[in-house]
């Protein structure tokens, strides 16, 4: 298999250059999305722990080529950027300056075809997307083809959200680019392998096709996902005018697509390995009533990543995050190769 390389996206909300100039580009109709929490301060805020993710990939996928950290030109006090396998990639680098500054993390996502020395196989990682316990490079890829969690069906919680319009407006791209039923049909034995999927899964995805014909599955939750570098340029190919919409927002809006999109191209297509995304991993909403649990699944290592999202509520948040690096430390004590 060719290598695999991995992508970071970061930024330090609290930097006050960095503040000044969102501030400054906020209340310009530059984010028009009825949702408030797709632009909240929580979307930006470091969580701390970030050198955890990196000591987790070197312990846990030492095998992987490289690590392309992403931001605005920030970087960490303690990252050692001298590593031979980082690589820091400023968004002037890959995005056209005409659509920057951006604080829209689709934009600086979907622009990734155009960084420099990128592998053909890589895994997009939010910096809350943490890896818990050893991986192969087969847990993301296997024939040089992603794996990705096969659900055909409508998401329980699709509502009026930000992130579930942009579900939507990927599904309705896909429905306008292809025959999705016809081409879906076609790689029955992925959509309907009960061995990688599971029973339950299985009879849902034969049941979605049956019923939906016109198949909805814009989404694919909030772990790390592997994509195709080439996917991604192929997407931009199809749909231009949408993706540079989507690019030039300076925040999240209604009228976007995101990442999924490209993953969901690849299911369509048929260019995936099939996976149940109950083993894939977990996300979790960090809150009071969650941290024991998580807490419990970090020091337990049974889960391959786990996703730790920023409920919103800063004090509440900064207790949680406390004992979450307790648990982090007591798995993860050294320090790895990426730090000073």
């Amino acid at each position: 298999m060719e290598n695999i390389d991995f992508v970071l996206t970061w930024v330090d909300g609290s930097d006050p250059d960095w503040l000044a100039s969102r501030r400054r580009h906020e209340g310009t109709g530059a984010a028009p999305t009825g949702d408030a929490a797709a632009n909240a301060d929580c979307r930006y805020r470091d969580n701390g722990l970030l050198r955890y993710w990196f000591r987790g990939v070197e312990k846990f996928a030492p095998w992987v080529d490289r690590v392309f950290f992403v931001t605005c030109g920030q970087k960490p006090k303690w990252l050692d950027d001298a590593n031979p396998k980082l690589r820091l990639v400023n968004h002037a680098d890959y995005i056209p300056g005409e659509w920057l500054p951006t604080f829209h993390s689709n934009a600086i996502e979907l622009n990734l075809h155009r960084v420099a020395g990128l592998s053909e196989r890589f895994v997009l990682f939010n910096d809350d997307v943490f890896l818990l316990r050893p991986v192969t490079p087969e847990f993301f890829f296997r024939g040089g083809l992603p794996v990705l969690s096969c659900d055909l069906g409508l998401p329980r919680w699709l509502g009026s959200s930000n992130i579930s319009r942009i579900a939507l407006n990927n599904s309705g791209l896909l429905k306008l680019a292809m025959d999705s039923e016809r081409l879906l049909w076609r790689n029955w034995r992925k959509c309907f392998d009960i061995r990688a999927l599971g029973i339950a899964r299985t009879a849902k995805n034969v049941a979605s096709l049956a019923v939906n014909r016109t198949v909805v599955h814009g989404c694919f939750g909030h772990l790390a996902l592997p994509h195709l570098k080439s996917t991604f340029a192929e997407v931009w190919r199809r749909f231009p005018a949408v993706l540079e919409r989507t690019s030039r927002h300076k925040f999240r809006a209604d009228d976007c697509v995101n990442q999924w999109l490209c993953a969901a191209w690849n299911l369509t297509t048929g260019r995936f390995q099939p996976a149940n995304d109950k083993r894939l991993g977990m996300h979790v909403e960090l809150g009071d009533g969650t941290v024991k649990g998580v807490c419990g699944a970090i020091r337990g290592g049974r889960l391959p990543q786990l996703c730790l999202n920023d409920r919103g509520d800063a004090g509440e948040m900064a207790r949680c995050l406390d004992e979450v690096a307790g648990a982090f430390e007591s798995i993860l004590p050294e320090k790895s190769s990426f730090e000073r």
